[in-house]
């Protein structure tokens, strides 16, 4: 009897000890380290995912892509019931949520909000939103970077300004295996930055060419419920990114808002796209936004996290909540989209050329003692520092002045179109453009073939002046003044013709229109045909003024359709998609 007795007692020793290291392994190793470190590495956060996984029926891990040293990238899939791929959720009208996180390796508090969310979502008090919504996550889409806390991956790639080009085997696979297959509703990418005392910065797509009804139901609906609840913690919340100047006047401003960058993107692809930036915390607001208090160096980690975990929560939340009526919206920006594009009544106009200015004025803290820069975003694009992604001093670890005031000034944020131009049928290339057409696959942009050859009338640009911006990410950026001009052209069997009525009609003219500033002449795609022809700089008003001297023009192969013609062609195919086993045979 005493033998047993102390069996079972051993028996149940064992299993105590067992079940406090089963709650242990639940712990992200941040809460195991008590905040005192710096972001996880990748091994441990692979080793975190997999056990979770290994736990829960409701999370599934998926490798998208392999980084350049062997990395995988992994997609972390959150259902109840739980799903294996898309088609699972055809029928059921759950919106999906993505969450992409340590885009820039440096930059790790989103992930290590995720890694909480992920086990709250599937284990904790959180798991009634997942009957209810999809969430998808990818808690580091930059592993290489992140082990060495570099800003870049191993290529060099600033990975947030990749999404036009799609160069990295990174954004490359984020783009093509997750958000094309998975059409998220709304898109999270995660940073470090923005300005103390707020906890979380935020942004939402700023673009004019954005649909502004997804813009509106980010600012109006969603972002308050994020402010409001970090308000209830103690905390609170601001635009993205900090106090500044506009043409002298001082306010607060954002980052630069072309479509490279993941929340633009998402805008042009008819998502709610979210910026969220954790500032270096050395203070933070109390009492309902109404007191500025210093966080302590050892604490700041710890609230940069939380930060990041109530945006993404909340976010989630409302998807949660709210799904019908996003997913109306989302669709509705999707379903105009194909609507105005197939449209050739010439009434609908695209975005070429945008400005900068106010929303209003609106109450915020900001240091007594700042000097703000008079760098804004400027309506062609940011100024160098901010192109390349430039962290703000307080996202850089500089002194941080102790004393803050609450002002009321203008916020900076709104962008507005200053030149337009009527949105085309669809465009054209010749089958020499044929390099565009497997990036164009890459966006999930339909592009046709023509069977035989089309006669027809089209809108040619040509290029007068083409400038050098500068040197970024392996490119000479590019930009171009151009004149355009209506000719009857004969178009031979095999050019591309890409239909304007598509979903991502706003993404197809942006990248197509030679005049934006993140289109394929940008990105070098047309150096074939478009020389410089001068260098990129602020021309005075007598050169203004002056009479335009007789200038060589270069035709950009891009043709503009305006009018429905009849045209014999096929959708075009990735190379020997049709033929998967030619190699077996």
């Amino acid at each position: 009897m005493l033998r047993k007795i102390l069996a079972f007692s051993l028996m149940l020793g064992m299993l105590v000890f067992a079940g406090s290291l089963g709650a242990q392994g639940l712990r992200t190793p941040a809460e195991i380290a008590n905040f005192q470190q710096r972001g996880i590495l990748y091994q441990p956060m692979m080793e975190y995912i997999h056990g979770l996984a290994a736990r829960t029926d409701l999370m599934k891990v998926q490798k998208i892509t392999e980084t350049l040293l062997g990395r995988d990238v992994v997609l972390c899939i959150l259902s109840d019931p739980p799903v294996h791929q898309p088609s699972d959720i055809l029928n059921t009208g759950k919106p999906v949520v993505l969450i992409v996180n340590n885009v820039h390796g440096g930059e790790y508090s989103g992930k290590e909000a995720s890694l909480m969310l992920m086990r709250d979502l599937t284990q904790g008090e959180l798991r009634p939103l997942l009957s209810r919504t999809v969430v998808l996550i990818v808690p580091t889409i930059n592993p290489d970077g992140a082990e060495v806390y570099r800003r870049t991956n191993e290529q060099q790639f600033d990975l947030n300004r990749d999404y036009i080009k799609l160069e990295s085997q990174e954004i490359n696979g984020l783009v093509t295996r997750v958000m094309n297959v998975w059409q998220p509703d709304i898109h999270v990418d995660t940073h470090h930055g923005g300005a103390a005392p707020y906890t979380l910065t935020f942004q939402t797509c700023l673009n004019p060419a954005c649909d502004q009804n997804l813009v509106a139901l980010g600012n109006d609906q969603i972002i308050p419920r994020i402010k409001s609840a970090l308000r209830k913690e103690d905390y609170d919340g601001f635009w993205y990114s900090g106090p500044g100047r506009l043409e002298g006047q001082e306010g607060w401003t954002p980052t630069s808002c072309e479509p490279r960058k993941h929340h633009t993107y998402a805008g042009l692809s008819n998502s709610v796209g979210f910026l969220f930036e954790t500032p270096g915390l050395s203070h933070r607001l109390i009492k309902n936004g109404g007191e500025v208090v210093p966080v302590p160096q050892e604490e700041r980690f710890r609230h940069q996290i939380r930060g990041q975990y109530i945006g993404q929560r909340e976010v989630i939340r409302f998807a949660a909540e709210q799904g019908q009526q996003l997913r109306k919206v989302v669709m509705q920006a999707r379903e105009t989209a194909i609507r105005l594009g197939s449209d050739d009544a010439d009434n609908d106009q695209i975005v070429l050329e945008y400005k900068q200015g106010s929303r209003g004025d609106e109450e915020f803290w900001r240091p007594k003692a700042a000097a703000p820069s008079d760098a804004p975003a400027q309506a062609r694009g940011a100024a160098q520092g901010q192109a390349r992604g430039a962290a703000p001093a307080q996202a850089r670890g500089a002194a941080q002045p102790r004393e803050y005031e609450k002002v009321v000034r203008p916020v900076f944020t709104k962008f507005t179109a200053t030149r337009t131009t009527s949105r085309p049928w669809g465009y054209v290339l010749p089958p020499s453009l044929a390099t565009v057409v497997p990036l164009l696959f890459d966006h999930q942009i339909a592009v046709m073939r023509l069977t035989e050859p089309l006669e027809t009338e089209v809108e040619v640009y040509y290029a007068n002046e083409v400038l050098n911006r500068e040197y970024f990410q392996g490119h000479y950026l590019k930009a171009a003044k151009v004149a355009k001009k209506v000719e009857k052209v004969r178009l031979p069997a095999g050019s591309f013709f890409v239909p304007a009525g598509q979903p991502k009609a706003n993404l197809i003219s942006y990248m197509l229109e030679p005049e934006t500033d993140d289109n394929l002449l940008t990105w070098n795609y047309l150096d074939n045909y478009v020389q410089v022809t001068g260098q990129a700089r602020v021309r005075t008003s007598e050169e203004e003024a002056a009479p335009a001297r007789p200038a060589r023009q270069m035709m950009v192969p891009i043709y503009r359709i305006t009018k429905k013609v009849d045209m014999k062609a096929v959708l075009a195919e990735e190379y020997n998609r049709y033929q998967k086993n030619r190699f077996v045979r």
